[in-house]
């Protein structure tokens, strides 16, 4: 969804993300955590003065429903 609406998709949260968006977590994957690496990666980095939004899944989906 966000590339088709012309959103720079990354692998990876960097200084240069603006935006986070988290689905719903695989508990199995996130190795006893409640938060992905992604989530915590962007958390540090709010704390250290960048400007991240991290938005779940659903609220991205109607933010792009309300563009549109």
């Amino acid at each position: 969804i966000a590339a088709s609406i012309g959103c720079n998709v990354a692998p990876n949260v960097t200084t240069k993300t603006s935006l986070l968006v988290v689905g719903n977590q695989d508990i199995s994957k996130l190795a006893g955590k409640e938060k992905s690496s992604k989530q915590l990666k962007a958390e540090q980095l709010i704390l250290e003065g960048q400007q991240i939004r991290i938005l779940k899944e659903s609220d991205f989906e109607e933010l792009v429903k309300q563009a549109s």
